[in-house]
């Protein structure tokens, strides 16, 4: 089996896919699998705070402001950091979904995921 590369549609004959599962489900490809989850995480909560952090700024302000309208303001941005949210975990399970699942991960595997590389 090549590491790094995904799980082939069919397998030439069952050895060959029991070899596959065996290092799939062996400790250290799960112990690769949750760290690549936690990365994809952090990736994807970093690069939303960085594109909506004016959100933020203004709900602190807004909440300190002090002012009966402050709750109105402040209501207001709960649908926008729950789309954010969805996004953000709709983010990872697409990453995970392509550069993780199904992938015997290679030990340089970090780099790919945080600075993934486009095939031409």
């Amino acid at each position: 089996m090549n590491l790094g590369q995904r799980k082939p549609d069919y397998f030439r004959s069952a050895f060959e896919e029991g070899v596959f599962e065996a290092a799939y489900d062996s400790r250290q490809q799960r112990l690769r699998r949750r760290l690549a989850l936690s990365i994809l995480g952090l990736k994807h909560a970093l690069r939303g705070l960085l594109f909506s952090w004016p959100a933020y700024v203004l709900a602190l302000a807004v909440a300190y402001s002090g002012t009966f309208h402050a709750l109105a303001f402040l209501l207001l941005l709960i649908p926008a950091v729950l789309l954010s949210v969805y996004l953000l975990l709709k983010g990872v399970r697409d990453d995970y979904h392509c550069g993780v699942e199904n992938v015997l991960l290679r030990q340089d595997f970090v780099r790919q995921l945080i600075w993934p590389r486009t095939e031409k």
